[in-house]
């Protein structure tokens, strides 16, 4: 049997991918295991089913299913510890930490082996330790995250354009710190290279801006009137819960706006925040907003962001400001598992 996954969404697909890709990450034809890939950017976001392939020895099929699930359980898990790991230093109490792992997007992540959880995971312990200036360490965690998610290059992209700020300005000097930066950009050129070599056709990085980024706010708006249009009053139907997501990652970022300028997050963290949202919101393609069971998982790196700069606006954000904000994100995460386990 030949699956063909042309037409699908990523949230549709990424089972069969992330399985196929784990059996052998290093099989780069076109159609390998029953699976023909449809755009070639999906053979460089491997470090999800490379981590895979080396905890199930080598690509065990009857293991991996089990392994992929364990693999983003334990991610979600490391993303609430360094989340407590921010908090405190942040001056808040640990237990605020596990609003990074309160995404409802994760829950979709979890059930169909996205790479989100893992990528994500790396991109708070590179942000963690550029921060306590241990620079190889980061700098290994970013390249790692852009290896399993490439749109996580946005943050070294940002770390990069304030560290040329300040080297322009006299501030800084370029050192190892840029190793931060430099790294996840060299491993994400090499391996446009190597797809170029080994597959051909259309860059991966092209493949990838031409299918999930438009003009700006237009797939945005449009969805958005659509889940309008469709609402239902008599119940939360797939619309609202579209609405409902697109409403509680708005407010977070309504409130992380409001806090830019006051919050302790570093120049490049505020940077990444406002460059993840023009990424996966304002410029993504109708392939994010028209989503009907996505539950917003693209936009988890906007999310986890904002809680950065939240975290570190003492005061600002008040204790009793965040606990609203977690009731709020509480309610979505357990109406959309509910979902997820219903309509699974």
């Amino acid at each position: 049997m030949i699956i063909r996954l042309e037409g699908w969404a990523d949230g549709q697909l990424s089972k069969f991918v992330e399985v196929g890709t784990a059996i052998n990450p290093f099989n780069w034809h076109r159609t390998a295991y029953g699976i023909t890939i449809d755009r070639p950017y999906r053979y460089t976001r491997i470090g999800y089913s490379v981590l895979a392939w080396l905890l199930s020895g080598g690509g065990h099929a009857a293991a991996l299913p089990f392994i992929l699930v364990l693999v983003n359980l334990l991610s979600v898990a490391g993303i609430a510890w360094l989340g407590g790991l921010l908090a405190r230093s942040a001056g808040r109490h640990a237990l605020w930490g596990l609003l990074f792992a309160a995404y409802f997007g994760l829950v979709v992540s979890i059930g169909r082996d996205t790479s989100e959880p893992l990528a994500d995971l790396c991109l708070l312990g590179g942000l963690l330790s550029y921060r306590q200036r241990r620079f190889v360490l980061a700098a290994l965690l970013l390249s790692y995250a852009a290896f399993a998610n490439q749109p996580v290059l946005v943050f070294p992209l940002a770390l990069s354009l304030t560290r040329w700020w300040q080297v322009w300005r006299n501030s800084a000097r370029p050192g190892l710190p840029d190793l931060a930066w430099v790294l996840p950009g060299f491993l994400y050129v090499l391996l446009q290279g190597i797809q170029q070599v080994v597959v051909g056709g259309v860059m991966g990085g092209l493949a990838d801006a031409s299918a999930n980024l438009t003009w700006p706010f237009t797939a945005l708006a449009a969805g958005v009137y659509r889940d309008v249009s469709w609402m239902s009053w008599s119940h939360l139907g797939t619309y609202d819960y579209n609405l409902l997501e697109f409403t509680v990652v708005t407010a977070f970022i309504v409130a992380a706006c409001a806090v830019i300028r006051s919050t302790t997050a570093p120049a490049h963290e505020r940077v990444a925040f406002a460059g993840f949202v023009v990424l996966e919101l304002v410029l993504a393609s109708s392939q994010f907003s028209y989503s009907v069971f996505g539950e917003g998982r693209t936009f988890i790196d906007a999310y986890l962001m904002a809680v950065v700069l939240l975290l570190g606006a003492g005061r600002t954000i008040r204790n009793r400001h965040l606990a609203v904000l977690a009731i709020v994100i509480l309610l979505a995460l357990v109406l959309v598992a509910r979902r997820r386990i219903l309509f699974q």
